[in-house]
């Protein structure tokens, strides 16, 4: 229930360097949130990513199928020769 900033926020107060964050609807493969504010004028300084549900769900599937506790996860900025904005989509979702 706490907006993506509060989120980002708290990963930075605790230490965090960075943080990906995934929305909960594990069925959720185009709905995009507003990541830049949340009606504050709070800021936060560390880099924070938004990855669709359907997305974060198969990396957490991912990682009790092989019972890992965390991974490093290596993403790219734009692995196609075709701009993000015109994919409508994540790179990695392509993948």
């Amino acid at each position: 229930g706490c907006s993506f900033l509060s989120k980002t926020r708290i990963i930075q107060e605790h230490g965090g360097r960075a943080v990906i964050i995934a929305d909960n609807a594990y069925d959720n493969d185009s709905f995009y949130i507003e990541m830049i504010q949340d009606s504050t004028r709070r800021t936060a300084d560390i880099p924070a990513l938004f990855l669709l549900g359907r997305d974060g769900y198969m990396i957490r599937r991912s990682l009790e199928q092989h019972g890992l506790p965390w991974a490093v996860i290596s993403i790219p900025v734009n692995v196609t020769s075709i701009p993000t904005y015109e994919m409508m989509q994540p790179p990695w979702t392509f993948w």
